[in-house]
């Protein structure tokens, strides 16, 4: 049986393009296939918001549209038309990882499917937890070889990603595309909790802006220079890594910025402090990143944590992605005039 869904209509000639950028921005819905009409293509999708901001700003023709498609014989995202109770998995690299369940034989089942459904995946995990400042994965292995180093594509970019040693979510490309579409050239930028670069090295492929990385984890910072020299020929803007606390980067460098991204959602608000004494002279703006529950008071909580000497405006909160059932992360723009103390 087909299924109705949204869907995005683009010239036969753009759907690679189209269709990398979907994937990579997490738009696209898994299980049914592309459909021709007449001389363009059209893919079904799964947020029709998200896929007109990634598609706006690629040069691409396209119009939103609505009709029905045909179904794969298996979801190459989603499992739980095989596998009840198995709904999702992430993919990077060759590896994926499924979020634990406490049945083991259900984990392991799904995991054999995974291998026979993408017979490029080399590996299979269950994760079972997120531990300590460095937020890395506790993984089980499921089915394949054990290994946790691998390369990932995104937005066109390639990354070296350890699952053992560094923090990565490949449901960010997206996210990374976006802001790197909000940055000019000419920018100044700190990305506060780069890990292994996503947001730094992504931004450096679209503008010529000046952009240091920070990170506390040594290795996350080995990775994002790896990741930062492996894209160099096709990256526009310059950037630097370096291994430090955030929390005290204000007391170690001179350097002042007009754009800074705080990518650490559950402590990113303890750090405003030293983002503001940051900023240069002027207009600013922070991407404030926050886990929280749906019916908390965000921009309270963040309005009475920042202590800056300066006038701002912090905008409405933009849901990133969903956490768990009650939980979600957010992204809330922070605008800042910033002037000189006295």
């Amino acid at each position: 049986m087909d299924v109705i869904s949204n869907c995005v209509c683009v010239n036969k000639k753009d759907a690679k393009k189209v269709l990398d950028i979907l994937k990579n921005g997490n738009a696209l819905r898994s299980g049914l296939k592309p459909k021709r009409i007449e001389d363009k293509i059209a893919f079904a999708v799964s947020q029709v918001e998200l896929t007109r901001g990634l598609l706006e700003k690629s040069g691409v023709t396209f119009e939103i549209c609505k009709d029905s498609f045909e179904k794969y014989k298996y979801s190459f995202k989603r499992l739980s038309e095989v596998i009840p109770g198995i709904s999702s998995y992430l993919i990077i690299g060759d590896i994926a990882i499924i979020n634990y369940k406490k049945d083991m034989g259900l984990l392991k089942k799904a995991a054999r499917q995974i291998m026979e459904m993408n017979p490029r995946i080399k590996a299979v995990y269950a994760k079972t937890a997120t531990l300590g400042e460095f937020r890395i994965p506790e993984l089980i292995l499921l089915e394949g070889e054990d290994k946790r180093l691998t390369i990932h594509k995104e937005n066109g970019l390639r990354f070296y990603i350890d699952l053992a040693k560094a923090y990565f979510n490949p449901r960010l490309a997206g996210e990374h595309m976006r802001i790197a579409d909000l940055i000019d050239d000419g920018d100044s930028v700190l990305d506060m909790f780069t890990g292994i670069g996503g947001f730094s090295i992504n931004i450096a492929k679209k503008r010529k802006a000046n952009i240091l990385g920070v990170d506390i984890n040594p290795y996350a910072i080995y990775l994002a220079e790896r990741n930062y020299h492996i894209n160099k020929k096709i990256l526009k803007g310059d950037v630097t890594f370096m291994r430090a606390d955030s929390s005290r980067l204000d007391k170690i460098i001179a350097n002042k910025f007009n754009k800074i991204i705080m990518n650490n959602p559950t402590m990113s608000i303890n750090y405003l402090s030293s983002a503001c004494n940051l900023l240069e002279k002027g207009k600013s703006t922070i991407f404030l990143y926050v886990l929280e529950s749906k019916n908390s008071n965000i921009l309270n909580k963040i309005r009475g944590s920042i202590k800056c000497p300066y006038s701002f405006e912090v905008g409405k909160p933009r849901k990133v992605i969903e956490y768990s059932p009650s939980m979600s992360i957010y992204e809330i723009d922070i605008v800042m005039w910033v002037t000189i103390s006295p």
